[in-house]
């Protein structure tokens, strides 16, 4: 019999939040910690660990896609993720054969994969540790400081996935912060799954806030921003920090909405009415100088007509948006929404997923519109052919920076500037030297 080829590269390839992100982070340092090797751009890796994400079937249905090439492509492939998980009820994965690994737990997924290959990969040949950063590193990291959600929406299978609530203890986030400065992060985004709900497992029990002050004291530290928080969890103290702090803290809310028609709201499970929501938006604003607030929005939940749709466009202009997320309703297997009845057809989901996406390019235009003139901090995130840059400012607007940027121009990965105009995707801005 011929000798198997040694395994020893991976490439991880993932799907879905900023959670999933991290842990793909974590688990790539696992892997090359059990002599893996990341395959960073090469073209091909012996071993494919696609990291699946099941919110929605559009997601789950990429996922599988990039599962079959890797297959085809002659790799060995683990799948892990949300997707992976017996709860999300994915018959089509189940059904994908000349898989080596199917794991949803990403804690587990590195131990095992070394041991099934342990007889392909000699000590001999193990490739040294990952590094931790690594080779093509943007100024932006993830940290995740929460996991699980035990909310009970309609629509989402992740509290069937990820139930259990789970917090990072406050001395290790603050270790791993300061890794990340140390790595040269300008920006560090702070995530969760129900993020709001951090610490609420700890013993003494503790809240977002008390982490974002122990945080902050981090010496060195450039920014921090929210991924995302439930609308009702953005309280008056979490408003007040940030506007204490809006040099360090961002003054960026991911405030997701998901429907603005109180009927639809109340059949999704969400603990707020319209009014609320607007009412919350007020506040963020009243509180903090020219903020972003940035949403979902799910458009064609069962039973939405039209007249509830045009609620959610009003909501949302009212609301005055800097970014929406908008994504159609998909049936998600074990969900109340799946067997709910007045499904909205598929053509009249795209129609108004067009409609919604329409409203959110004219909101994200009106707000890019308001920096000309003005300046910004960004956390560059590529590298341009012209010496520039591009990257996000504090209130999460894609930026480009005209090149060549002066030596010095960065402040580990955040470069100030002044914007010059706004065109149809984002800001284009010149360094200027001594903003602070």
């Amino acid at each position: 019999m011929a000798a198997t080829a040694p395994k020893q590269t991976f490439r991880i390839v993932s799907f879905g939040c900023k959670v999933n992100q991290a842990e793909a982070v974590d688990l790539a340092a696992r892997l090359g910690d059990a002599g893996l090797r990341d395959a960073g751009s090469e073209d091909a890796a012996d071993v494919v660990i696609v990291n699946t994400c099941t919110v929605t079937g559009e997601a789950a249905r990429q996922g599988r896609q990039r599962i079959r090439r890797a297959l085809r492509d002659g790799a060995a492939v683990v799948v892990t993720g949300c997707g992976a998980h017996p709860a999300a009820r994915d018959a089509s994965l189940r059904r994908i054969e000349g898989l080596l690994l199917v794991e949803p737990d990403k804690d587990r997924v590195a131990a095992e994969l070394a041991r099934r290959l342990d007889a392909f990969l000699p000590a001999a040949g193990r490739a040294a540790a990952s590094a931790a950063r690594p080779p093509d590193a943007r100024s932006r990291a993830v940290l995740k400081v929460q996991d699980g959600c035990p909310a009970s929406c309609a629509y989402c299978i992740v509290p069937k996935v990820r139930p259990a609530v789970r917090s990072v203890p406050p001395g290790e986030a603050v270790r791993q912060l300061r890794e990340l400065v140390a790595a040269g992060f300008g920006e560090v985004v702070l995530c969760g799954i129900h993020l709001g709900l951090y610490g609420t497992d700890l013993e003494p029990r503790m809240g977002l806030v008390d982490l974002l002050e122990r945080l902050l004291a981090v010496e060195g530290l450039g920014r921090l921003r929210l991924s995302s928080i439930e609308p009702m969890e953005a309280d008056a103290r979490l408003l007040g920090l940030v506007a204490s702090e809006p040099q360090r803290l961002c003054p960026h809310l991911h405030l997701p909405l998901q429907s603005g028609d109180d009927g639809v709201l109340r059949r999704m499970g969400r603990p707020y009415t319209s009014g609320d929501f607007l009412a919350k938006v007020d506040q963020v604003r009243a509180a903090l100088p020219h903020p972003a607030v940035t949403t979902d929005v799910l458009v064609g939940f069962p039973g939405e007509s039209r007249a509830a749709f045009e609620n959610t466009l009003r909501v949302c202009r009212q609301a005055g948006f800097s970014r929406m997320h908008v994504f159609p309703f998909s049936r998600r297997p074990g969900t109340p929404a799946a067997q709910m009845a007045g499904q909205v057809a598929r053509a009249v989901l795209r129609a108004r997923r067009a409609s919604a996406g329409a409203l959110g390019e004219e909101l994200a235009a009106a707000y890019r519109e308001s920096f000309v003139g003005g300046t910004a901090e960004v956390a560059v995130e590529e590298a341009l052919p012209d010496g520039g840059a591009e990257g996000v400012s504090e209130r999460y607007v894609r930026v480009r920076i005209l090149g060549p940027l002066p030596e010095g121009a960065a402040r580990q990965g955040i470069v100030p500037v002044k914007v010059l105009r706004a065109e149809r995707d984002a800001l284009v801005a010149e360094p200027v030297a001594g903003l602070t």
